[in-house]
């Protein structure tokens, strides 16, 4: 019987194929040049044989990798992305180098102050840690603390904190002014701390994990203090102020949204001012929708939840004549952009059909709606409001409007009314007409999702077999599947699209998308082969899935487009496409196998290692891909 292997042994079994496998190319790449630089010290083997060291990175992490039961590193950091790292992959590769040059590794002592700093981080937060800062028990341990103290020994303790903490001396300072009335000294000083955070655009760069994010935490805490001593106003009114300089400073920042969801965090303080505050009900309803219409980046979302809240049927009925009279004031502007207008007045309408809506004024909202779309193209919402009132012959007629109308300078729209005039015609289950309208949409955008749904429309008006080669036909040839002898469908009621005169058929890639969706091999090879010659960019389908499709209808030509795709890929001489080009090989290999052709795969893996000895990188890939691990020695205990 063999010897068990220990987990040293299994870090010395690793290949470059297990380390990809583990966390990725990129990451691998990141690692490597972590331990070429050297940036790995005091490594050592703990009792249970996994490996921690130091690595240096922004700051100095803690790292621990162990073997997991599949036979992968699995390894938990101290830094900001705690597990699975590029630090975990240098500590690997530090290991394995010492390994193959024949250095030692020392055994990690019990107490290393490592193991308790990367215990610390694997455990789980309390529940109360997030929200409160603290956790239980230790806000139990604080309660009987103070509870125990006279009233001159929590003053001295108090002020002992504040002299130590400034930022508590200044809120205790600001919660004393508040109280008494006086929140003149606050507002001053938070308008100006909004003014100075809102100066700097925040950013990310994620390739060395800097940036900057402004920090709105304190903003929301000195509003909440306002808050609580009941001053709405003033929250409200620097609300307003926040939501203008985050505006500002959103536009500005390049960081993935960071800044703009530290202000919106600010925001639900303030909504719960505005509930608070005396306004009427119609006034607070109005001064939420006025922030939110003004809103551009989604820092104010929380107005729209309010929005969405239960509020009187008296205040939405004032509320909807405000909006109505606003809409009936608007003025067109000439040379002004259609599409923001458009915008931008259908956004207030659809807050006046809400209100309307939950003032249980439900009658005037279609002839609002038929009023809007002859003003701004709303088609689609009219029709909407049509169908769900089941007003289908209205709908049919505002539909034909709408896209006679619009033409091809909405496409948007008119697709949207096209669809809806299919909702219809499923309702009535009229399936004629709705395989003519999905085999309109076939023509007008032909996909394998499109082929798809032809097919449930005619399956159902029992006409499948006629219809598909009528689509076929029109790919192959470019004949329009109406005007074909012997076309089964009737007229859809809608303009039909004309061939696009930039076509150039047959379309090569949706065939072979059907072929393949229709488990046809030879037609796959028929048309590939078919295909223009040096474009890859035409294909529906990838290589990689046409190989898949004919591997057992013709495994030499599934072998074949893999090796041409890895070796296209080589020559880009970089990386990252060495490593997708692998999983390609690696499929030609398993082909190859099963045809017992296995000599004959082992001799192109060697004439690709010739050719590319200097390639380093991608040696190291084609030795994960043979299974040779990363070094051929073993440590010596």
């Amino acid at each position: 019987m063999p010897n068990k292997k220990t987990p040293l042994d299994r870090f010395s079994d690793l290949t470059w194929n297990d380390i990809e496998a583990w966390v990725g190319g990129k990451i691998v790449s990141r690692g490597k040049n972590y331990q070429q630089q050297g940036r790995v010290s005091d490594l050592a083997v703990t009792d249970d044989g996994s490996l921690i060291a130091w690595v240096d990175g922004s700051e100095r992490y803690a790292t621990r990798v162990v073997i997991d039961e599949d036979g992968l590193p699995d390894s938990i950091c101290t830094c900001p992305y705690e597990r699975d790292c590029k630090h975990g992959v240098a500590v690997v590769i530090e290991y394995l180098k010492r390994v193959e040059d024949n250095r030692s590794v020392p055994k990690a002592k019990q107490d290393d102050d490592r193991l308790k700093l990367l215990a610390d981080e694997d455990r789980d937060a309390e529940p109360n840690d997030a929200e409160n800062g603290m956790s239980e028990d230790l806000r139990q341990d604080i309660d009987a603390f103070l509870k125990g103290k006279t009233k001159a020994q929590l003053i001295d303790l108090i002020h002992d904190l504040a002299g130590q903490y400034p930022e508590m001396a200044r809120e205790l300072g600001d919660r004393k002014q508040v109280i008494s009335g006086n929140t003149e000294p606050l507002v001053k000083r938070l308008r100006q701390e909004i003014h100075d955070l809102g100066e700097e655009p925040g950013w990310r760069n994620h390739w060395n994990n800097e940036g900057y994010t402004p920090n709105y935490s304190k903003i929301r805490q000195k509003l909440e203090t306002l808050l609580k001593a009941g001053h709405t106003d003033e929250v409200l009114t620097l609300g307003l102020e926040l939501v203008e300089t985050g505006t500002r400073q959103v536009e500005e920042s390049d960081d993935e949204g960071e800044t703009e969801m530290e202000i919106a965090a600010c925001m639900p303080v303030v909504v719960e001012a505005l509930e608070r505050s005396p306004l009427e009900a119609a006034d607070k309803l109005a001064w939420a929708l006025d922030v939110l219409l003004e809103d551009q980046y989604e820092l104010c979302e929380a107005f729209g939840e309010y929005l969405h809240r239960g509020h009187p049927p008296t205040a939405w009925h004032t509320l909807a004549d405000r909006l109505l009279t606003r809409l009936h004031g608007l003025k067109r502007t000439k040379g002004a952009d259609d599409f923001s207008r458009n915008y931008e007045r259908d956004r207030l309408s659809d807050w006046a059909i809400h209100a309307l809506d939950q003032a249980g004024r439900k009658k005037e909202i279609i002839p609002l709606c038929i009023a809007e779309a002859q003003k701004t193209v709303s088609y689609e919402r009219l029709v909407k409001r049509l169908v769900e009132a089941r007003r289908y012959d209205d709908a049919e007629k505002w539909i034909k409007e709408g896209t006679r109308h619009l033409g091809p300078k909405w496409p948007g729209i008119t697709a949207g009314l096209r669809g809806s005039l299919l909702e219809i015609r499923t309702l009535q289950q009229n399936w004629p007409v709705v395989a003519a309208l999905q085999v309109e949409e076939f023509v007008r955008h032909p996909s394998l999702q499109a082929f798809r749904e032809c097919k449930i429309g005619s399956d159902k008006a029992r006409i499948w077999p006629q219809v598909r080669e009528s689509l076929l036909r029109y790919l192959e040839k470019g004949e329009l599947p109406w005007t074909q002898k012997g076309w089964p469908l009737p007229e859809s009621g809608l303009a039909r699209p004309d061939t696009d005169q930039r076509i150039r058929f047959p379309l090569v890639g949706n065939l072979i998308d059907i072929a393949i969706l229709e488990k046809k091999p030879d037609q796959v090879l028929k048309w590939y082969d078919q295909r223009p010659k040096g474009h890859f960019r035409w294909l529906g389908a990838d290589e990689d899935t046409i190989a898949t499709a004919v591997q057992g209808h013709a495994p030499d030509r599934a072998v074949a487009i893999w090796k041409n795709k890895a070796e296209r890929l080589i020559a880009q001489v970089k990386p990252s496409a060495y490593q997708e080009a692998v999983k390609f090989l690696r499929k030609a290999g398993d082909v190859m196998s099963k045809q017992n052709k296995q000599a004959q795969w082992d001799q192109y893996l060697r004439s690709l290692r010739d050719a590319h000895a200097r390639k380093r990188r991608l040696i190291e890939i084609l030795d994960g891909l043979e299974g040779k691990p990363i070094i051929n020695k073993k440590l010596r205990i």
